[in-house]
């Protein structure tokens, strides 16, 4: 009978122990999860102001993205490999595109939260513009929404001509 109440003690001790376990590891997950959505942001945020800041002007300007156009050649000629186009798809997905190449600069934004905004209502007036991301965060074990992350920015084009 006692070696029975000690081995029911002993399973009842390493039950708890392994749901702490567990639970923290549930919760390093989470975090994780929230750091790598937050990482996508701010280096697509970094990757972004660089290219307003470098820009010569907006060619394209909607809710949902941009183009600028980059006078790598200093020449005042738009060249088709000049263009960069920024833009959020309807899967949440953070768009950057060059010529003929696109890549994902960040996943998991909110389209209905996630917004450019301008300070002129015609691209070629435009001299600065407000980035406004809101990242989805999801739990990597169930894949439920867990809560949303935001990141503002303010940014100027340098080069305006």
């Amino acid at each position: 009978i006692e070696l029975s109440i000690a081995m029911s003690g002993l399973l009842l001790v390493s039950a708890v122990m392994m749901s702490f376990f567990l639970g923290a590891v549930r919760v390093d997950d989470v975090h994780t999860s929230d750091d790598t959505a937050l990482e996508q942001l701010r280096d697509a945020r970094q990757r972004m102001s660089r290219d307003i800041r470098e820009a010569r002007r907006f060619t394209v300007a909607w809710q949902q993205g941009f183009t600028v156009w980059i006078d790598d050649g200093w020449d005042g000629v738009v060249g088709s490999g000049e263009l960069v186009t920024w833009s959020i798809d309807v899967a949440g997905n953070l768009w950057r595109s060059l010529g003929d190449e696109s890549r994902i600069e960040a996943r998991g934004i909110s389209v209905s939260d996630s917004y450019f905004a301008f300070d002129a209502p015609t691209p070629s007036s435009i001299t600065s513009m407000q980035i406004h991301l809101v990242a989805v965060l999801v739990d990597p074990v169930d894949g439920s929404t867990t809560g949303t992350r935001s990141l503002d920015t303010d940014i100027s084009l340098r080069n305006v001509p």
